[in-house]
């Protein structure tokens, strides 16, 4: 049967491929629009919006379709911006015991939808059902166009490339068209049926959602492509590091009178550092980069932790370029994939913020600098590859 909606010129729309269509009343605009302003996003607002909009349109949904069952949206990823701002999907929602996922488009007739890797790859963001909500704004309308399981959507996208924005683009066809079955699912089976994911290798905690800048961390972890930091102490760059305009130094040493200008200087910071031994294998590299019209230096110096197998050290130094006095309140942070290491501020009595991790060789570590308005930020993920 097909589906007739009146626009706003009283002409009648026809979206045969529809197999149900949800009327969405001036009051679920004002419900999605009041979720919008309680995440309290600096950015992405629309975006935001239209998550909302899915969410109520699924609810509204399922509410006339089978009232026994109802939409638990307390943990819900909508409800914090960091996830929602970095994830374009409503994640952590439940339906009685199961985990759902709304993945929200805004064209009923786009054979595409856009499913964001973190939702599938990530053990907090996985779900049981990946429901696709059409929704259409000015017409006041949206629509279920599909659903799929768990790991039928890990089969189809481990037959296609991951996007440089960290997506998979997934024909439609390859979702459930039938709701009447979702319905039956919710209902009939046991979460226990659908496993979802488990990455035994990183033994993961669960996130606290009171660390937002965690969360955010641990979304470019996952997507993020890393600088190869095993590659510098053989005195090369890969190209990760050439696109962001690393710059190799020799090791640090104070041995050496006649340095570059970036190493003469980073000799001069390290003598400020008096609890971290730096071999004289360590490998260095520098990057300068521009955040909210600042111009700043960041060091990177690794080397090799022969006690420990795999083991390996990073060193971080941010400040200004030479010539310059760095901002008052200038951040940086380091994450792994378990938690946030450490977060240090820029005060008046520094003029440098200095960070050390260390590692094996399956971790990665998200270098993140954000502004002293908190408004401008950039991150660089390193791993060890040698």
């Amino acid at each position: 049967m097909n589906n007739y909606i009146e626009d706003t010129d009283n002409e009648l729309l026809d979206f045969p491929e529809l197999t149900e269509i949800i009327h969405l009343d001036p009051e679920h605009s004002e419900q999605a629009w009041q979720i919008t302003e309680n995440v309290k996003a600096e950015n992405g607002k629309l975006q935001i919006y239209f998550q909302a909009l899915a969410l109520v349109a699924f609810e509204e949904w399922l509410q006339k379709r089978e009232p026994n069952l109802s939409v638990d949206r307390r943990q819900s990823s909508l409800l914090h911006p960091e996830c929602t701002q970095e994830i374009n999907a409503v994640c952590n929602l439940r339906v009685g015991e199961f985990k759902v996922c709304l993945i929200p488009t805004l064209s009923f007739s786009d054979e595409w939808v856009t499913i964001p890797q973190a939702v599938i790859d990530t053990p907090e963001f996985a779900a049981h059902f990946y429901i696709v909500i059409g929704v259409d704004d000015e017409l006041e309308i949206a629509t279920i166009k599909g659903f799929t399981r768990y790991e039928e959507l890990v089969k189809t996208t481990a037959k296609i490339p991951v996007l440089s924005d960290g997506s998979y683009e997934v024909n439609v066809i390859e979702f459930r068209q039938e709701t009447e079955e979702l319905l039956i699912y919710l209902q009939c089976l046991f979460p226990t049926d659908i496993p979802v994911l488990k990455i035994p290798k990183l033994k993961l905690p669960a996130i606290s959602y009171n660390s937002s800048n965690y969360l955010k961390d641990f979304t470019q972890i996952v997507n993020q492509k890393a600088v190869n930091a095993g590659l510098w102490v053989q005195n090369k760059l890969d190209e990760i590091a050439q696109e962001l305009s690393c710059q190799l130094l020799p090791p640090p040493s104070p041995l050496l009178r006649y340095r570059p200008t970036a190493a003469e200087e980073l000799d001069n910071i390290l003598t400020a550092i008096d609890d971290v031994e730096i071999p004289a294998v360590a490998a260095c590299i520098y990057r300068n980069l521009e955040l909210a019209e600042i111009k700043l230096r960041l060091y990177a110096i690794t080397w090799c932790l022969p006690e420990i197998e795999g083991g390996w050290s990073l060193l971080l130094i941010l400040g200004a370029i030479p010539g310059r006095k760095p901002p008052l309140g200038l951040k940086l942070r380091i994450s792994d994939l378990t938690k946030l290491l450490d977060e240090q501020v820029l005060d008046s009595d520094n003029d440098y913020l200095f960070m050390q991790t260390e590692g094996n060789l399956e971790d990665k570590f998200l270098a993140t600098i954000t502004s002293a308005n908190g408004q401008s930020e950039t991150s660089v993920l390193f791993e060890f590859r040698p």
